[in-house]
């Protein structure tokens, strides 16, 4: 099953949700790592841990792709079917035109 077949609706939902998704996963990750693996070191949290400890990193980056992906969602979700058409779609679906055309012509 291609993305050929998800409506415009799910395509913008599943876009939009890509940078929430990556936010969440780091923020049960910083939680797992400070409230049940390391419990004990939530005292000694130095700048340089918050700036690149890799949960909070994923989260930054989750923020930023939210900032990308919620307007690309935006024009998904109000684009025409023919504006979401893949190219071979659109190729294909003028090559069977054509052959319509000319079995017409034929008859």
């Amino acid at each position: 099953m291609g993305v050929a077949h998800l409506s415009k609706q799910l395509r913008a939902l599943l876009i939009g949700m890509l940078g929430p998704t990556l936010q969440a996963m780091g923020v049960v990750w910083d939680l797992l790592e400070h409230g049940v693996f390391a419990r004990g070191e939530i005292g000694s949290l130095t700048l340089e841990h918050i700036v690149s400890g890799p949960a909070h990193l994923m989260m930054a980056t989750g923020l930023a792709l939210s900032a990308i992906c919620i307007p690309i969602a935006l024009q998904v979700a109000a684009a025409s079917p023919e504006e979401l058409a893949r190219p071979e779609d659109i190729s294909g679906d003028a090559e069977l035109a054509g052959e319509l055309r000319t079995a017409e012509a034929a008859k």
